[in-house]
Order: C-alpha cells, then sequence, then structure tokens
C-alpha cells in the first residue's frame, strides 16, 4: 500500500486537474488562470463539449497550493486552490451562479470564504452610496449613523477573519483574507500591530512550505509592518523633533539637517532619477510647493542614485532641499525610515508628525498639504 501510494504522489508531482461543466455554454472557451503573487496570468484555455464539459490536467507553479480562476466571457466562474494530487469537480452556469466545488479541501473552504466576502461586501458598497448621498445634501446626523454601520461592519468583518486564522491557521484561504480590501484605499488588514497575524500565518505555512513564494511574500509584509512600528517608536523617543534625523549633503555640498524644519510643515519624499514617472512627479511637486511655500511649506528631497552628476542635472531647478549621498540602494536613510519601495513619501506637520503617506495623485496631495499649512 505505501509502495502504491509513493508511486501515485511521483506521478502525480505538481499536477492537479480540472473536470468542468458549465451549464448552457456548449462548445465554448472558458480561461484558466492562476495568480503569480501578484499577477493573474492566463494559464490554459478549457474548451467545453456539446454537454458543456471539460478537463484539463496541469502543473501547478509551486509544490504548495496555488490561485487559480475560471472565466468565461470575461465574467469569473469559480476561484480554485489546488494543491497538487487534486483532482476537483466545478459546476457552475455562464453567469457564475450555482457554483459547486468539489474534491479540493482548500477550494471548498475558499468558497465559504467568498461568500461571506461577497455578502458583506454588498452591504458595505451600499452603505457607502448612501453615505455619500446623505453628505450631499447635508444630513449630518444619517451619515455618522451610516459611518457607525460601516465601522461595526469592518470590525465584524476583521474579527472574522482572525478566526478563521486561528481555526485553520495552516490553509492558504487566510491569504485572501489577510489581503482584502473595501477599495483600493481600505485595506481590512493596514493597521502597524496587524503584522503579526502575517507573521503568524507566514510562521504556521513555513513549516510544510518554506520555499513558497507566498511565504516569503507574507514574511515581507510582516517585516514591513513591524519596521514601520519601530520608525513609529523611534519618533515618539526622539528628542527636540518627532522624527529622525538625516544630515545629507545638497547640490552645493553643504549638509543639510532634517531637523531643521522642526516647527515647519513639510514633505520628505525618496526618489529614484532613473525612473521616468518618479522625475515627472518633481514636476508636479513644484506646483504644489509654489502654491504652498507662502504658508510654511517645505520639501526635503532624498535622490537614491550612485550618479550624483546626473541627480545634480535633474533637480537644479527646484528651489526646495535636494540631497543626495551617493550610496544608491544602500543609502542608510532608506533603512532609517523604513523605506521599502520608492518613490516614498512622508507629510509632516508642524508638530512633527506623520499625517500622510505615498500620496502621489497630485489633487490629493495638494489637498493633504492644505490641511497641514493652516495659518
Amino acid at each position: 500500500m505505501a509502495a502504491a501510494a509513493l508511486a501515485l504522489a511521483s506521478c502525480n508531482g505538481k499536477k492537479a486537474s480540472i473536470d468542468l461543466r458549465l451549464e448552457g455554454a456548449a462548445e465554448r472557451d472558458v480561461v484558466l488562470s492562476v495568480l503569480n503573487i501578484n499577477k493573474v496570468e492566463v494559464a490554459d484555455t478549457l474548451k467545453t463539449n456539446a454537454s458543456g464539459k471539460a478537463s484539463a490536467k496541469f502543473e501547478l507553479p509551486y509544490q504548495s497550493p496555488n490561485f487559480y480562476y475560471l472565466s468565461y466571457n470575461g465574467i469569473q466562474l469559480a476561484s480554485l486552490l489546488l494543491s497538487p494530487g487534486d483532482h476537483v469537480k466545478v459546476e457552475v452556469d455562464t453567469n457564475g451562479r450555482n457554483l459547486k466545488v468539489k474534491g479540493s479541501k482548500e477550494s471548498e473552504l475558499l468558497q465559504q470564504i467568498n461568500r461571506e466576502i461577497d455578502k458583506s461586501q454588498k452591504s458595505f458598497d451600499s452603505l457607502s452610496v448612501q453615505m455619500i448621498a446623505c453628505s450631499e445634501i447635508g444630513d449630518v446626523e444619517s451619515v455618522q449613523r451610516i459611518r457607525y454601520e460601516l465601522g461595526k461592519l469592518y470590525v465584524a468583518q476583521k474579527q472574522a477573519a482572525v478566526k478563521h486564522l486561528v481555526t485553520h491557521p495552516y490553509s492558504f484561504t487566510n491569504i485572501r483574507n489577510l489581503y482584502r480590501q473595501f477599495n483600493e484605499n481600505f485595506p481590512m488588514f493596514a493597521e502597524l500591530t496587524d503584522g503579526v497575524y502575517f507573521k503568524q500565518l507566514a510562521d504556521s505555512l513555513k513549516v510544510e512550505y518554506p520555499q513558497s513564494p507566498y511565504v516569503k511574500a507574507l514574511e515581507k509584509e510582516a517585516s514591513a509592518s513591524f519596521n514601520e512600528m519601530e520608525l513609529s517608536y523611534r519618533m515618539k523617543e526622539t528628542p527636540q523633533a518627532l522624527f529622525p534625523e538625516l544630515s545629507i549633503t545638497d547640490t552645493k555640498s553643504e549638509v543639510r539637517n532634517l531637523t531643521s524644519l522642526a516647527g515647519r510643515p513639510f514633505i520628505l519624499l525618496f526618489w529614484d532619477p532613473s525612473n521616468n514617472e518618479q522625475k515627472m512627479f518633481n514636476a508636479e511637486l513644484e506646483s504644489i510647493y509654489n502654491q504652498f511655500k507662502g504658508r510654511g511649506l517645505e520639501i526635503y528631497s532624498v535622490c537614491i542614485t550612485t550618479d550624483k552628476a546626473y541627480w545634480h542635472s535633474i533637480v537644479n531647478r527646484f528651489p526646495w532641499i535636494n540631497v543626495c549621498d551617493g550610496d544608491g540602494s544602500a543609502s542608510s536613510s532608506l533603512r532609517l525610515y523604513n523605506v521599502t519601495k520608492l518613490p516614498c513619501l512622508y507629510l509632516f506637520n508642524k508638530k512633527g508628525e506623520i499625517t500622510a503617506k505615498d500620496v502621489f495623485d497630485k489633487n490629493g496631495l495638494a489637498k493633504a498639504v492644505s490641511a497641514i499649512c493652516v495659518e
């Protein structure tokens, strides 16, 4: 029996298979896509027969559970979480309704989560529309009531996600919850202390899947949260100013201290001159600077490059504080301010407190700057 099981595992390797029955779609193409960490890629196309049935056997990209999606005519039919050796059966109609999934425990568990998420998302969207409508007519009381309902919904959903993590500590379905967003600006796990949940899941999954790229992504997320917490702690403990000191030379080789801006609203920007979009952002920043410099705004712009001559040629026209230590990605300023990707922007008020981070939309940044440049 053991020899037979071993032989079967050897034959399966990293392979999984799908048997699909798509109601009302005879001889049609169904797209099978796979999630490659943060990018969905087409893996195959399934052709249904006259009865709307199709089958596929394929190799998984990782020796661990993998996220797959079936779609038809641009409509997502099913989300699957397939492990090596899974033989999953899927029944669904062309609108993604009446979905039935069998043969994959992780996929079945994922369907439960997705149903709850879809239900709560509809409530969230409905309440959001109501709040906007009430706000437009000046119904303050209703706005406050709806905001309270939104808060209750958020707390309930987060508690449910944490409970799922505790009751299913070794399930990849937790990834769906941890990276959930109510909208593009409202992730469910965005608090600095939420890093503990990413670490908890990473530690659990790492036992069986130490090389999984999902585990590495979770570890990176946890590390970023903990580093941000450390930065926040350092800022609270720093005397004189609430932010750690930077002392870097400018275009005239003069040392410019960040703490010299204490008591003023300012922008701290880290950027890479080799990226055209980041260079163009400086032009947008110039109009904001000109608009608010009379109200005390200053900018401390840290260029991350080893080519100081190139940097100098770009920033010479900009009137704010431009600095560069020439160390590129090895710059100690990146570690000091927990910069994990470029560009990175912090907005400080007159008290030296961070009021916003990574606001690169021109109108959004202007609004955030206006709020801290109160006369």
